[in-house]
């Protein structure tokens, strides 16, 4: 393939000499990829090195593509002004004119692009695409024979032939025939960058197709490491694959090639923080952040990476900087709120904390984790009642609240109902039944777990105005009897004994047996809570 492009530069260029830098835009139109192909395209124009009758036709082809004939139509006319003597741009005219509905101009043209470009297979080929893209019925039979021409020519070696070949089976949904015809093109050019991606994307989306993928891609940088598209190809299948870490290792070689693209450094920046590269990460949305001001997925990537550095003060002031921003409004999700409270919250500004998450809530009603995390900061500021009120209201949005959702819940009443001063005992009773309710939720279907069942135990004393009663009793010797099964956890060379829960547990049991007069049951539980003591070494 590069012998013959050399030989096609020389046809078309008043200059002789070849550089990667539009080529690459050629590659990006021949991959399919059009606004890629334009913008490389039209970043190298002015270039010394650019084959400008060459650029012209990509960028008329590219346009064309996308349905956009008028600027095809001045691109192509450019071409023939840079050099009339490049038979591509008449191909390029010829398929406006059969788009048009003019045979016999776009047939005019075509033996003018041929005349200049005497057995140029390549171009046959683009001819064929013309009358192919035009109307695949109508034209058949002149797809037919210019493919027979540009089989004959080339005498069946030219890879262009075999990537249509594939482009046609593709379109037909006949992938394993697309891929062989792919390979055939690589077979005839080893360094045919639009077979090896062709080849990639065909086979990436197949069950078990993933690894053949990304290893064509592979070999592509291996024969053209310099070549932008399949680098950045090649990036994109590590990360659609889910290989973050060779995704980013990928991305920061792309990232170093003059024709890669502004908006693939955020997504590089996304997969060094993904990858705990905070500071990179840092730097490189940073870096773009200065072109780019209003990139919120940047300013996300800044203000978290700063964080992830334990750099609590400058995470704060630059997130505190994007809020106040109005440039950013509307801009910012539910987790831009949870994390600009949680960095309040670790700089003690609890209240502003909640503040945050009050505005958040009322920006996603819809978002129950907002109402957690506005619980937890209620919890922080040990406002227990408001704590236990939104972590009700987000269990109430929760579409599938999870045994850990109830379990804090639990708590989170059992807090309001002994440690609130402005409630009536009947209203820290029904609190504290509700933390019942929801330990229910917690033990269902599973086998009694000690720690679930000393809630379950508080919540029955808290009920009872902070006094065990019989439920309590019989919480906490299931408790016991559970304990019991395994010597290691009443054993203090055990460091993850229960004997605290051994002393608990006793306490409870003798403090109600005190209450109800029952002596021998009272110092029965004291003996046995000392006992615990002792072992605990508390006493």
């Amino acid at each position: 393939m590069k012998a013959k492009l050399i030989s096609a530069l020389l046809l078309c260029a008043a200059i002789g000499a070849s550089a990667q830098g539009y080529k690459d835009g050629v590659e990006y139109y021949k991959a399919g990829q059009y606004d890629n192909a334009i913008t490389i395209l039209e970043r190298n124009i002015s270039d010394a090195s650019t084959n400008k009758a060459m650029a012209y036709y990509y960028l008329g082809q590219s346009y064309l593509a996308k349905g956009d004939k008028t600027s095809a139509k001045s691109y192509f006319d450019k071409g023939l002004t840079a050099n009339a003597s490049c038979g591509y741009n008449y191909v390029g005219i010829g398929a406006l004119d059969l788009q048009a509905g003019n045979e016999s101009a776009a047939k005019d043209n075509f033996k003018k692009a041929q005349s200049y470009e005497k057995k140029n297979a390549e171009l046959l080929v683009d001819i064929v695409r013309a009358y192919y893209k035009a109307d695949p019925v109508k034209y058949a039979k002149d797809i037919e024979e210019y493919l027979k021409k540009a089989y004959k020519t080339s005498k069946n070696n030219e890879p262009a032939i075999y990537i249509f070949e594939g482009d046609r089976l593709a379109a037909a949904k006949d992938w394993n025939k697309a891929a062989t015809m792919y390979e055939q093109a690589i077979y005839f050019d080893e360094d045919n960058p639009e077979g090896y991606v062709k080849y990639a994307n065909v086979y990436f989306n197949t069950d078990g197709g993933k690894r053949f993928a990304i290893q064509k891609l592979v070999e592509l940088l291996q024969k053209n490491p310099s070549s932008a598209l399949g680098q950045r190809e090649l990036a994109e299948k590590y990360y659609e694959d889910g290989q973050w870490t060779e995704a980013a290792k990928q991305y920061g070689q792309y990232i170093a090639n003059p024709n890669h693209f502004p908006e693939d450094k955020e997504r590089y920046a996304v997969l060094l923080f993904t990858g705990n590269n905070y500071q990179k990460a840092y730097d490189i949305a940073s870096e773009v952040l200065r072109n780019k001001p209003g990139d919120i997925t940047l300013q996300r990537i800044v203000v978290r990476s700063l964080d992830a550095l334990n750099r609590d003060s400058d995470a704060l002031q630059e997130t505190q900087r994007y809020f106040e921003n109005a440039a950013n409004a509307n801009k910012f999700n539910a987790a831009d709120y949870k994390f600009y409270a949680t960095l309040l919250t670790k700089a003690n500004q609890d209240s502003l904390a909640v503040v945050v998450l009050q505005k958040g809530a009322q920006a996603f009603p819809e978002d129950g984790s907002i109402l957690k995390s506005l619980s937890d900061a209620y919890w922080a500021k040990k406002e227990y009642k408001l704590s236990a009120e939104f972590y009700n209201k987000y269990l109430g949005e929760a579409k599938d609240p999870q045994r850990s959702d109830y379990y804090t819940a639990a708590k989170r009443l059992w807090a309001v109902s002994t440690l609130s001063d402005n409630d009536t005992p009947e209203e820290r009773a029904q609190q504290a039944q509700q933390g019942l309710d929801y330990m229910d939720k917690v033990l269902a279907d599973i086998k009694p777990e000690p720690t679930y069942l000393r809630w379950k135990a508080l919540l029955y004393t808290a009920k009872n105005g902070n006094k065990p009663d019989e439920n309590t009793v019989k919480t906490y010797e299931e408790i016991i009897g559970i304990l019991d099964q395994d010597p290691a956890n009443a054993d203090p060379a055990n460091k993850d004994n229960y004997l605290d829960y051994y002393v608990e547990a006793y306490h409870a049991i003798a403090q109600y047996y005190l209450i109800q007069k029952d002596t021998a049951a009272f110092d029965e539980a004291k003996a046995q809570m000392d006992k615990y003591k002792d072992l605990a070494g508390t006493k």
